[in-house]
């Protein structure tokens, strides 16, 4: 026969409110103080203060890392002037010297042979998004 005492439902979770956990969160900052010990005088177990830690942290991260996503257009110059230039490309040298002084030079190797990129310095902030997709 069962015991009545196991057939009762267990207590939901606790809930608390914003501004219990933003003093708690304040308390942690303070210089000396640790987690376990701030998590302990309010009688919460220390993983739960460290998820919302984790939690403060990451949604006032948010909005500095909230980047689109989205298709970046490349650009191709006409084929003497192009930005891409494989190992087999004969150019002048002074053409060299000046895309590689004004540009961003990417090498990728391939089995297949490899292939070096020249971006505009100007246009840097495309070249991330590109390779951000790449690696992805």
């Amino acid at each position: 026969m069962m015991k009545r005492e196991s057939m009762e439902r267990r207590p939901l979770r606790r809930e608390y409110s914003q501004d219990f956990k933003a003093g708690v969160l304040a308390q942690i900052r303070q210089s000396g103080s640790s987690v376990s010990g701030v998590a302990l005088s309010h009688g919460l177990h220390p993983n739960m203060v460290q998820r919302w830690r984790r939690e403060d942290w990451q949604r006032s991260a948010a909005p500095a890392q909230s980047i689109e996503a989205g298709f970046v257009p490349l650009l191709l110059a006409p084929a003497c002037d192009s930005p891409v230039q494989t190992e087999s490309t004969q150019a002048a040298p002074s053409q060299v010297a000046v895309v590689e002084s004004e540009s961003i030079r990417i090498r990728l190797g391939r089995a297949s042979g490899t292939l070096t990129v020249h971006w505009p310095v100007s246009a840097a902030g495309q070249c991330a998004q590109l390779l951000r997709e790449l690696l992805r």
